[in-house]
């Protein structure tokens, strides 16, 4: 199966040459929930073997958790634990989301625990990082764990992302090439499994873009936001009746984490093999691709009608 259907959605360079390319849906689209049912059973029908969903605890891995409910499909949860000798695990202030919401459904999640700097002084973090010249710590455990699995893994990982820019006073639909390393790993070691989920068809890549929220952050109509990630779960909810948590980045009372907060803040930053990402990876494989919001609409729109 492809990592993204037909190919639409593509990353080519690196670094400073990093550029995506991203096709228009052939035709009408239906609201974000509706698209991503969707590209669910298309993806359901394709797999091969059992669906794994890796859950970090955040809102894209709970809206695909209940989508897959939604359409009674069956799967498993996998909870990674990033854990430390004779202390909390690193990253227990995320996954206790997972875990509480697997609790509310009499879910058995799969626990995969992990000694985390055990894994950096093995030297296999640092080299799964430079297999796909990805500058991102969180991704090449994920990775890992994935090659760990036996089955068919999803990640509730892409949704489209919109990038408030201060200087222009504008926003741009942002595709980062650390987020794609994901793609590239999957797709240079085979890996069984949909890392895009919820940006695998083009349709739910405009429909979200369209969604009328994300419009009016897109255009400039809700001052003091830096991002989309306060605004998407309004797309998760519409039409779904999830009634999902939006992340609130004034009163805190639900904040988006990667779950490597703690190690950001440790003295883990020190190790070698995590020091070098910040020396030396992100000054060449951080590439950006920035589209202004209003073009990525006109464009991806050219074939509503």
């Amino acid at each position: 199966m492809q990592l993204t259907y037909n190919n639409y959605l593509r990353g080519t360079g690196s670094g400073d040459t990093w550029h995506v390319n991203i096709e228009p849906p052939d035709g009408p689209v239906k609201n974000y929930f509706e698209e991503t049912l969707t590209s669910m059973e298309y993806v359901y029908s394709n797999k091969t073997g059992k669906i794994q969903l890796l859950y970090s605890g955040g809102l894209d891995s709970e809206f695909v958790a209940r989508v897959l409910m939604h359409l009674k499909m069956d799967f498993e949860v996998v909870i990674i634990r990033l854990t430390r000798p004779n202390d909390v695990d690193y990253n227990a202030h995320d996954t206790k989301y997972a875990f509480e919401f697997c609790n509310k459904h009499n879910i058995k999640p799969i626990v995969y625990d992990l000694d985390f700097m055990k894994f950096i002084d093995s030297g296999r973090h640092r080299q799964i990082a430079e297999s796909v010249e990805c500058c991102a710590v969180a991704i090449p455990t994920t990775l890992h764990v994935v090659e760990q699995l036996d089955g068919f893994t999803l990640m509730g990982n892409d949704p489209p992302y919109l990038r408030y820019e201060k200087d222009k006073d504008a926003w741009y639909l942002e595709e980062l090439q650390y987020i794609h390393s994901l793609i590239r790993y999957y797709e240079k070691f085979n890996l069984q499994g949909c890392p895009f989920l919820l940006s695998y068809r083009p349709e739910q890549m405009l429909s979200f873009l369209l969604d009328p929220d994300i419009q009016k952050l897109g255009n400039n109509l809700l001052p003091g936001k830096t991002g989309s990630n306060s605004t998407k779960s309004h797309a998760f909810n519409r039409g779904s009746g999830f009634n999902m948590d939006v992340y609130d980045f004034v009163t805190k009372n639900r904040l988006k984490f990667t779950g490597y907060e703690e190690i950001f803040r440790s003295e883990c930053m020190e190790h070698p093999n995590l020091k070098v990402f910040k020396e030396e990876f992100r000054q060449k494989w951080n590439g950006e691709y920035l589209e202004y919001f209003p073009d990525a609409v006109k464009r991806l729109s050219v074939n509503l009608n």
